[in-house]
């Protein structure tokens, strides 16, 4: 019965071990591979029987048994190492079958312990053998027996020692990938914790200089009011002086008047009343002093010079811009899907400068052909959004806003010339805006505006340029109904080296 057991289990292996056999065997001698070598066909033969097949042609190349391909010649052949440790593994767990089809079935005749035997890891848990190869598609590992019985058939199965290196390789690599990843998300950490720290000092020192200019506007506001305090109570004072004389007077005159009234003689009385008379009639006649106390408002244009008003409220609006800047940060990028041939793009994507020499850009729909000009790749639908734009000192420019649909050739894709864009621009010494080819110029200027802010208010449709190089100044606001997204638009006009347009958040 044991034989029997034994014999029947061989059997139902013996189908798969010969589709193995007949996988692992040279089609020339049709033995087990020895030495195998693969062609470049891809078909793998012994070493010698190759050879013998190769020496027995004419002068022409050899050719592959199979296929006829042609190769080079057998010393350019490479050993096959993994078949070579196939076979290894299918003629050890072959001669591993064959033993234990000769012994007792050990399991049949040991008595039921009642607990499953605990077997080491390195151990097959099916057929209680060392493990010696791993398939790689199923990702398991498996002993010679497990091997032999051909469920892996087609499977890339390595030895433990070439899967082993196998993943100790892909594990390095992972790793090393890894770190840099690792490194990178620290740069950005790091970055991100620095830009923090410069926004908060940032901030700080716009708050300060808020409370600052505040804390010098109510001390100045002090001061003011109590000087005039101070005059009107000097004028109060010489007032209640002389309204103090008067009452005097007033006092004396009466008391004229009642002793001149207790005479009884009557040429006494008209004596003392021809003296006192011009006296009582200058008191009782005469104006109170104009200097007494009055209900006048303080006076406003007094108040405002004094506290420099205007300069308190440019200095606050620029305070609170800034703040409100580096609490929504811009971040615009020229789009060089837009730029013209003649415009050439920094890697940041930042700077734009005039080349005469054309640019080998690839062709796109959205490039200017034409006109010097260039977009941004980011657009605006909606909300408030301020961004500074600083020029080169000899630079000849135009800035706006645009419609992504503004022409891209043609007199008509300028900026300003057509109903879709909006413009301002610096040329020759002058300053002009434009919007519908209505050119309008604002007037010379005694030097040259560097650095522009441009405020977009989309809802409230306008679009406000200041100089903002030293003491803010307005330059021109345009008004009109947004409809659709707008995108900052830029243009050169000048061909020097310090013509160059640079876009700040």
């Amino acid at each position: 019965t044991k034989r029997r057991t034994s014999a029947s289990r061989v059997m139902s292996l013996s189908k798969p071990e010969e589709l193995l056999a007949h996988e692992l065997s040279c089609p020339i001698c049709l033995q087990l591979f020895s030495d195998p070598v693969v062609l470049p066909c891809g078909h793998n033969y012994c070493l010698a029987c190759i050879r013998m097949t190769a020496d027995s042609t004419d002068d022409a190349p050899p050719r592959c048994p199979e296929c006829r391909d042609e190769y080079q010649g057998v010393e350019t052949l490479k050993r096959n190492f993994k078949l070579c440790s196939i076979i290894e593994g299918y003629r050890a767990a072959a001669a591993a079958a064959e033993t234990r089809a000769d012994e007792p079935d050990s399991a049949a005749e040991a008595p039921c312990s009642g607990r499953e035997t605990e077997w080491d890891a390195k151990s097959c848990a099916t057929h209680r053998r060392p493990i010696e190869y791993f398939c790689s598609d199923d990702m398991s590992l498996m002993c010679g027996v497990c091997f032999s019985e051909g469920r892996h058939c087609n499977h890339d199965v390595l030895t433990l020692e070439a899967a082993e290196e196998e993943m100790r390789r892909a594990l390095e690599n992972r790793s090393t990938v890894t770190a840099k990843e690792q490194g990178a998300a620290e740069a950005i950490g790091n970055k991100l914790a620095n830009k923090a720290v410069t926004v908060m000092e940032s901030m700080a020192a716009l708050v300060d200089g808020i409370i600052l200019w505040d804390l010098q506007y109510r001390d100045c506001l002090r001061l003011l009011l109590e000087e005039e305090k101070n005059m009107r109570r000097k004028s109060w004072q010489v007032g209640l002086d002389a309204l103090e004389v008067q009452q005097q007077q007033l006092v004396q005159a009466q008391q004229r008047a009642t002793q001149a009234l207790s005479e009884t003689d009557t040429c006494t009385f008209m004596q003392r009343f021809m003296q006192i008379e011009p006296k009582l009639r200058e008191v009782a006649t005469g104006a109170f002093p104009s200097g007494v106390p009055s209900k006048a408002p303080l006076n406003p244009k007094r108040l405002q010079a004094g506290l420099k008003t205007q300069d308190f409220r440019s200095e606050m609006t620029r305070h609170l811009d800034s703040l409100h800047i580096l609490l929504n940060p811009l971040e615009l990028t020229f789009n060089l899907c837009t730029a013209h041939p003649n415009l050439l793009v920094s890697s940041d994507q930042r700077t734009v400068k005039y080349s005469p020499v054309k640019q080998t850009y690839p062709d796109h729909s959205e490039r200017f052909t034409s006109a010097p000009q260039i977009l941004c790749t980011q657009g605006f639908s909606g909300g408030e959004h301020v961004w500074v734009v600083e020029v080169g000192g000899s630079s000849m420019w135009s800035m706006g806003v645009c419609y992504k649909s503004i022409p891209r050739r043609g007199d008509h894709s300028r900026l300003g010339h057509n109903s879709v864009s909006w413009r301002l621009q610096w040329k020759n010494g002058k300053l002009t805006v434009c919007q519908s080819s209505c050119n309008v110029a604002l007037g010379e200027m005694s030097h040259h505006p560097l650095r522009v802010e441009v405020a977009l208010d989309y809802e409230a449709g306008t679009l406000m340029f200041h100089n903002v190089r030293g003491r803010r100044e307005h330059l021109h606001t345009f008004r009109a109904v947004f409809r659709e997204p707008l995108y900052p638009a830029f243009s050169m006009h000048s061909h020097t080296p310090e013509s160059w347009i640079t876009l700040h958040n």
